[in-house]
């Protein structure tokens, strides 16, 4: 049970810095492209989501990746 909980935790915290970086690059896009050419970026990609909405779920994702990295480092030592 302890290693599936490590291992779970341990995924998604990959999972969240992958987000996390895939988001911040549409960052960079976002400041290279201006706010029209992204939102028209989004559209072709079929990407319902504004920036502020993409922006909002990156901080979120920031927040679960900081809580499970101590959570793994308090209880697993790793």
């Amino acid at each position: 049970m302890r290693n599936a909980v490590r291992i779970a935790l341990l995924v998604i915290n990959i999972i969240c810095f992958l987000l996390i970086a895939i988001f911040g690059v549409t960052g960079i896009v976002y400041e290279i492209l201006g706010p029209a050419g992204y939102q028209k970026m989004l559209a072709k990609l079929k990407i319902p989501w504004s920036f502020q909405r993409i922006w909002t779920f990156m901080f979120i994702c920031l927040v679960i990746l900081i809580v499970t990295y101590f959570l793994r480092k308090k209880f697993f030592g790793a």
